[in-house]
């Protein structure tokens, strides 16, 4: 501003005069906006790194997969543990089962069906899925135990 476009010192010889902007407002108004937009950035990345799997990674869990069927190659529904953990499935009428977040390194998976069961070890490694195939149970199973083909 050149020294012509400066205001009369008599403008203010009682003070400021009302109604002039508080730079303090702005820069308050400016801070909210740049926090908010950290904020929706931060959870933007952390909701594209769970749906990549990077999220998995980082936390170390996996996932495991599988199908169960009967004797007679039928599906079967039947419930699957995690051993240790509080993680469990129930297989839906397709024999098909999903567990997801299972704690990296080596698991033992239960899978009962009629108060009879049978443990499998698997290794689960963070941010991949195993797939435990098609684990087969025979009527006979209920009392020595089950088979497993991968």
């Amino acid at each position: 501003m050149a020294f012509e476009e400066s205001p009369d010192l008599k403008l203010y010889k009682d003070g400021l005069p009302a109604g002039l902007p508080d730079p303090s407002r702005k820069q308050r108004r400016i801070w909210a906006v740049i926090i908010g937009l950290a904020i929706v950035s931060l959870l933007l990345m952390i909701l594209n790194m769970a749906q990549d799997g990077t999220l998995a990674i980082l936390a170390g869990t996996g996932e495991i997969t599988g199908i169960i069927y009967d004797d007679l190659g039928n599906p079967s529904e039947a419930e699957i543990f995690v051993f240790g953990t509080n993680l469990s499935a129930r297989s839906d009428q397709n024999g098909y089962f999903q567990l997801k977040g299972v704690p990296a390194g080596e698991q033992i998976v239960i899978i009962a069906y009629r108060n009879s069961g049978h443990e499998h070890a698997i290794h689960v490694t963070a941010g991949q899925m195993i797939d435990m195939g098609k684990i087969h149970f025979q009527t006979e199973d209920f009392l020595n135990g089950w088979s497993h083909t991968p």
